[in-house]
């Protein structure tokens, strides 16, 4: 049986389907003339995700958000609002800013202390009257880059002329918008350097085909077999996989395996009265969450009993991967190497909702998988772990089971990929959301898409 797969245009009459048929050669995967060209029509034409506007919460925060090449600073500055600026000094084109992350008053270059505000606009410039003719504060601030915040999240375009955040995710934002994920509190932020090309990665999030064969403890609480994928304009997508279940593909147990028991009873619910009905559990789970979530302050009221229960993964142009829940978000974001094709930086933010409307510690029934980052943390903003493949491998990191596994592998993808024993990828209908992410790979990097449908809309 194969997954069924929609194509949904957007309201505003974005077509859905692209408008070309990718064929997935390897080269797409290593040449380093097509990672040039990606610069140029995806990264510095595309929305991206650069982070959390948490971690700017007041005047003087700063973060930096790097893609490929560049720097960005994301600041707020006195007057509340956000600011995104390229990470160089107009003097001579040193960092401004070489920490990740902190507050400052404004910024100052290291090496020659030229000053900024923090929106960005020149202030002081050491002994400025040897400089002739003298230096012009508005021509020489810090060159600005497209910035909105929507969702908690901080999302920048290197295009200043690109059309607004909302035409380009569409619908997206009605879909997310219940999760409300600016509520919600990050435990976890890790970043795994690894040697992969960026859409190798995406790949790999883009089918449930690998599941059967390297993530065999799925088949115990989510049906991969049969999720529903949906297609969208520009290269989005979306797959909805029912959760509290058993894969049907193994036949249904007399009893909830060990990890869907788990599931069962951190909510309130007896596997042991599901003996011989195990494809019960599911509905039970929807009522007994909204009960549960009534009863500690959480409200499921704007989501439909299919989303109370089930996992669905976002998957948004060019390089998010976001598998979210109504109780928490992983967002994953493979970034390009700065020089090399065969490299990315995989980074991974997990989100949940805070403890007070998600765990009961007297009972012990949680909304909430892992309580113990948050407790942990106490508050905090977890620091930042970067750490390698080997990390992975040899037990020393995690980015949960499920990734750990997928990490395993995605190397040797990339080298078999090089091999003149393989010329391009062949795809099976489960893999459809890899394709629609290729065709409209195809699309920006030939025809500029979101570009022409903004300029036709102006037009007209």
């Amino acid at each position: 049986m194969a997954q069924p797969t929609h194509f949904i245009d957007f309201a505003d009459g974005t077509p859905a389907r692209a408008a070309r048929k990718a064929t997935l050669d390897a080269e797409r995967y290593y040449d380093q003339q097509v990672m040039k060209q990606e610069w140029e029509t995806i990264w510095t034409k595309s929305w991206l995700l650069a982070g959390l506007a948490s971690d700017i919460a007041e005047p003087g925060d700063y973060f930096l958000f790097s893609i490929g090449h560049e720097s960005i600073i994301i600041s707020r500055d006195n007057a509340g609002q956000v600011q995104a600026m390229y990470n160089a000094c107009q003097h001579r084109g040193n960092r401004v800013i070489a920490t990740e992350q902190g507050s400052v008053p404004a910024f100052t270059c290291p090496y020659h202390g030229w000053t900024y505000d923090l929106d960005g606009t020149l202030q002081t410039v050491p002994d400025e009257e040897r400089f002739e003719p003298r230096i012009d504060c508005d021509a020489y601030s810090l060159k600005h880059v497209k910035v909105e915040v929507w969702a908690g999240v901080v999302w920048v375009n290197m295009d200043l002329e690109a059309a607004p955040l909302a035409d380009f995710l569409g619908i997206v934002q009605d879909h997310l918008t219940p999760y409300r994920i600016e509520n919600m509190v990050l435990i976890l932020d890790q970043t795994l350097e690894i040697d992969a090309n960026w859409k190798t990665a995406v790949d790999n999030f883009n089918e449930q085909y690998h599941v059967d064969f390297i993530h065999p403890q799925h088949a115990s609480m989510v049906n991969c077999r049969d999720s529903v994928n949906e297609l969208w304009p520009y290269g989005h997508r979306r797959t909805i996989v029912e959760g509290f279940v058993t894969n049907p593909r193994y036949g249904e147990p007399e009893e909830a395996p060990p990890i869907l028991d788990m599931m069962a009873r951190q909510i309130g619910l007896n596997p042991d009265d599901f003996k011989g009905r195990v494809g019960d559990i599911r509905k039970a789970a929807q009522v007994q969450k909204r009960k549960l979530g009534e009863e500690l302050g959480y409200s499921y009221d704007e989501f439909p009993d299919d989303l109370v229960s089930d996992v669905v993964q976002y998957d948004l142009f060019p390089n998010i991967i976001a598998t979210i829940h109504p109780e928490y978000l992983w967002i994953m974001r493979p970034r390009p190497h700065p020089t090399d094709p065969n490299k990315c930086f995989f980074d991974k933010m997990t989100l949940q909702i805070p403890m007070d409307v998600g765990h009961d510690a007297e009972s012990g029934l949680s909304l909430i998988g892992d309580v113990s980052q948050q407790v942990a943390l106490q508050g905090a903003r977890p620091e930042h772990d970067v750490f390698d493949r080997e990390a992975v491998i040899t037990g020393q990191k995690s980015m949960t089971i499920t990734i750990d596994q997928d990490v395993h592998y995605l190397p040797d993808m990339q080298a078999g990929m090089m091999s003149a024993g393989f010329q391009q990828a062949v795809l099976n209908e489960d893999e459809s959301r890899i394709q629609h992410f290729h065709d409209w790979w195809d699309v920006w990097m030939n025809d500029a898409p979101f570009e022409r449908a903004q300029a036709k809309e102006a037009a007209e």
